[in-house]
């Protein structure tokens, strides 16, 4: 892996050298995935001329209502696909993951017990790839899949 990308190489740049942890590792603030998840949204998950309409509404509502947050993760439909097709996006506040987007059914909060996967967005790739388990999975990863149990008890239908 190349340690140091130039701010020429395009929008993904900053956006990795501001998620890479320091090597002191302390601190309890959490890493902004901002530009991260944006474009893992726009170029990878909603992209293409059939998700328009959807990718459209998520971002305009990403870059207006949701600006406050600087910590987001997806919440991938199904673990049993293992498609990368959204069914809700989470942010971070005030020590919980809470829902900010819905597209399909899904929990309010987002709890680690729930998940059953994590995978990190790699931009330069255009692919999501698997975090090996650690503690904390939540603070490093940009999407997941939950434990079907968990999907199920959401029945509410949004029209």
């Amino acid at each position: 892996s190349i340690p140091r990308r130039s701010s020429s190489a395009g929008p993904a740049g900053p956006a990795e050298r501001r998620r890479r942890p320091s090597s002191s590792g302390g601190g309890s603030g959490v890493q902004s995935n901002r530009k991260l998840v944006r474009n893992a949204l726009e170029r990878y998950c909603l992209k293409g001329d059939a998700n328009r309409g959807q990718r459209e509404q998520i971002l305009q509502a990403f870059d207006t209502e949701l600006r406050g947050y600087e910590r987001f993760i997806i919440l991938f439909r199904s673990i049993h696909t293992g498609r990368h097709d959204l069914r809700a996006l989470y942010a971070y506040r005030d020590g919980a993951w809470v829902r900010v987007v819905q597209a399909l059914p899904s929990p309010p909060l987002l709890e680690e017990r729930m998940v059953a996967q994590c995978l990190r967005y790699d931009s330069g790739g255009k692919e999501f790839k698997e975090v090996p388990a650690l503690q904390e999975l939540l603070n490093v990863a940009d999407a997941v899949f939950l434990h079907p149990q968990h999907l199920q008890r959401s029945r509410v239908v949004v029209q």
